[in-house]
């Protein structure tokens, strides 16, 4: 479970890559606001991509968090209107996606297994949005729609999301000397 060389320059790549990518949705989010927050909530899981993708690629512990700290605070370097909370939030996510694999103990990476752990992204940003992001302010249905809303978008967006990606990539062969070319979990699923 140790982590080689290629692991951290992995995870540095697409977690900077991510970031990008989340400083291109925060752009696109504030110029369009959604108003009702279930429907903003559907579009939260695309910001803890990072945190599905990279532990399905390398499966060590600690790169859910690792990754979202990255793309968090790339997204933050790159100019995010949301300033530094864009790296505090992604800790947040990365914690919940984190745990997920945490309570597998390290040993599942199938499509089921990642739905799960990127749902729990979306606890971690239910708990960020509602001191830091007003959903504190919300009534009682509100929240609920928001927290389900958001499990579902993380584990769509993030988890389902980070499947397809990295199960193509897997098949391009560029993978072949990174754990999830040599786990049977993936291979099946």
């Amino acid at each position: 479970m140790s982590w080689k060389m290629r692991d951290i320059v992995l995870t540095a790549v697409f977690s900077a890559i991510c970031g990008a990518i989340y400083l291109g949705w925060d752009l696109l989010f504030k110029a369009f606001p959604i108003v009702n927050p279930e429907a903003q909530a559907a579009f939260n899981g695309l910001w803890w991509i990072a945190g599905g993708i990279v532990p399905f690629i390398i499966r060590r512990p600690g790169a859910a968090l690792l990754a979202e700290a990255i793309g968090g605070f790339m997204e933050f370097a790159l100019g995010s209107p949301y300033g530094i909370q864009a790296f505090t939030i992604g800790l947040a996510q990365g914690i919940g996606i984190e745990l997920g694999f945490m309570l597998g103990r390290y040993r599942h990476y199938g499509l089921g297994w990642l739905l799960f752990a990127c749902g729990l992204g979306g606890v971690g940003n239910y708990i960020y949005s509602y001191f830091y992001y007003g959903v504190n302010q919300y009534s009682a249905l509100n929240q609920i729609g928001y927290l389900v809303v958001t499990i579902v978008s993380g584990a769509v967006l993030a988890g389902l999301l980070s499947w397809v990606v990295g199960r193509g990539l897997k098949r391009t062969g560029v993978l072949q000397n990174f754990a999830v070319a040599r786990d049977a979990e993936s291979a099946a699923s």
